[in-house]
């Protein structure tokens, strides 16, 4: 009789922390998250072609014009660049601002025939949340709507000539949303 109850017991507990069991929430790496602004440099004497630009740098900017960290960049003369945006409050127009320079081995190299270049552009959108899973939560998708847009800083040496904005939602970064005519 003890051993009954002894075996009962093992098996009840067994029973219990095997249906008490939740599988992982981790969400997949595969599984689409807030996107990064894509953009595609042109040509603006071809206006159909991608043009790279040379020894570019990316930089943002904080609230007071002060450059952060240096944006890793696929190569160092891309034809395309990603930028993370800045969101902290729903539907609320939010501005990021990044310095892009290029050109950047000139402002080194000690040679004052050549220099780098550095523009300064301002993107507006509203953050929009959206609930992914239990395990993602949530992803902000970016709109740039009435309001929204980007433009260029003039300082009267700008290299960057023009901006589109192709795709008025960033939700993904299959597509560029902006280009840049330079």
């Amino acid at each position: 009789m003890k051993n009954l109850i002894l075996k009962a017991s093992f098996l009840s507990l067994l029973a219990l922390a095997i249906w008490s069991c939740e599988r992982d929430d981790i969400c997949a790496e595969a599984t689409a998250t807030t996107p990064n602004l894509i953009i595609r440099f042109y040509d603006i004497n071809n206006q159909d072609e991608f043009k790279s630009v040379r020894q570019l740098t990316v930089r943002g900017l904080d609230d007071f014009g002060v450059p952060g960290n240096e944006i890793t960049l696929p190569s160092v003369s891309p034809d395309s660049i990603a930028l993370p945006l800045r969101f902290a409050n729903e539907d609320i127009e939010t501005i990021t601002r990044f310095q892009l320079e290029k050109d950047s081995d000139f402002a080194t190299n000690g040679n004052d025939t050549n220099d780098s270049n550095i523009d300064v552009i301002e993107v507006r959108y509203t953050p929009e949340f959206v609930y992914v899973s239990r395990a993602c939560g949530f992803k902000s998708i970016f709109n740039f709507g009435n309001t929204g847009g980007v433009s260029i800083d003039p300082d009267g040496d700008n290299w960057i000539i023009n901006t589109d904005i192709i795709n008025q939602t960033i939700d993904n970064e299959n597509a560029a949303q902006v280009i840049i005519f330079h």
